[in-house]
């Protein structure tokens, strides 16, 4: 093998791969990335049996090859220097790594060894621009459970419809749901039969954590496959594989409420100031927000105490409300969490709650005062005995 290329696209590509290479030591050879020449270009390439990523550069190919090499020490050779080009050289097992400045050698091992990474099925399933992509990743990863002995809490559940593709995420206390509108030219010629035998599926939560990670083209648009319990995903310059979650999702469509009684429209902003606000004063312990709205005020209370801190009462007016004075208490961080995913910091937003104490929908509103139901999250509230 004998190749060139710049230095930071070959940096770039170890950077995408390089954190999901194996720490186990039963199998060194997943502890290596994959080199390889493809086709004119040069293909980097990691995996550690539950999803894999090959990110393709341009490069000059003088010779066919391919090798595995520790990440860990390519990667962090190419960090360390200034040079604009190198140029690498296979020697039997030892890739040899030249630029203008320094010379590096690095003992590999044969990429025969390393596992074989199935190629993509030839038809995509559907496809997605990724600029909408990674806003719905953003949406839904921060409700999905850590490390929850129901696996299924551990992923991202995916509903194929006729016209939209929707994700969703729970931990129980709280939830996170996108809904992306897709038109005809996005489907593939199988779609509409597949989605009768799978309806869903459930992706873990660590491969769209990688997927957000290594896509950086907004104007580009990501493949989706299906085959043999595995999603494959791929643009331009990256493919990933995935293993998918076997179990069924929890049906949380069924504990959300038909109707709510109250609706508060208000500032997005000024609500997320106020419960920085408690934050500070609950410094973590107890985390216990309550908001209440009082009619003769027409303002949204908040206020939290801490007896360490102290306590704090602010006072937001609210754009439009419909219902009953109420009193609830929250996670105050869980809150935040949701605010954060909703429309730009001077967007407004709207609450729907009962008083019966059932889950409070949040979303964002449009510029023409009507909600954005594409983006939900809900939050449990935090019942007191």
């Amino acid at each position: 093998m004998l190749f060139s290329c710049k230095t930071q696209n070959l940096k770039e590509a170890i950077m995408k791969v390089e954190r999901i290479v194996s720490k186990q030591t039963t199998l060194p050879i997943l502890g290596n990335i994959l080199i390889k020449t493809e086709k004119g270009r040069l293909s980097v390439s990691a995996t550690n049996l539950e999803i894999a990523i090959k990110v393709f550069l341009g490069a000059k190919i003088e010779k066919e090859g391919e090798i595995t090499v520790p990440g860990r020490i390519l990667g962090g050779f190419l960090s360390s220097i200034k040079d604009e080009k190198i140029n690498g050289k296979l020697e039997k097992n030892i890739l040899e790594i030249n630029t203008e400045k320094h010379r590096v050698k690095i003992n590999g091992i044969e990429a025969t060894d390393f596992p074989i990474i199935p190629q993509n099925p030839n038809n995509y399933l559907f496809k997605i621009k990724n600029i909408d992509l990674i806003r719905a990743i953003s949406s839904v990863l921060i409700s999905v459970a850590k490390n929850d002995t129901r696996q299924e809490l551990n992923g991202i559940y995916i509903q194929f419809k006729e016209n939209s593709i929707l994700l969703a995420s729970t931990d129980s206390f709280r939830l996170s749901e996108a809904i992306i509108d897709l038109n005809k030219d996005c489907f593939g010629d199988d779609y509409l039969e597949f989605i009768k035998n799978t309806p869903s599926i459930i992706v873990p939560a660590l491969t769209f954590m990688e997927i957000q990670r290594v896509i950086s083209d907004l104007d580009d648009e990501a493949e989706f496959m299906i085959d043999q319990n595995q999603l494959f995903i791929k643009n331009t310059s990256v493919r990933i594989i995935s293993r998918l979650i076997n179990g069924n999702y929890p049906e949380y469509q069924q504990v959300l409420p038909e109707k709510y009684d109250i609706e508060i429209s208000l500032n997005k902003q000024e609500l997320l100031d106020a419960l920085k606000i408690s934050s500070l004063i609950l410094g973590g312990v107890g985390s216990e927000v309550q908001i209440g709205f009082e009619d003769k005020k027409n303002k949204i209370l908040i206020s939290s105490q801490s007896e360490g801190a102290g306590d704090n009462l602010s006072e937001i007016s609210v754009k439009k409300i419909r219902g009953e004075d109420f009193e609830v208490v929250f996670n105050c961080r869980y809150l935040m969490d949701g605010l954060s995913i909703l429309g730009g910091d001077e967007g407004n937003i709207i609450l729907k709650l009962n008083k019966t104490r059932s889950p409070v929908l949040i979303r964002e509103m449009k510029g023409s005062g009507k909600e954005n139901e594409q983006l939900s999250y809900v939050v449990m509230p935090i019942i007191k005995s």
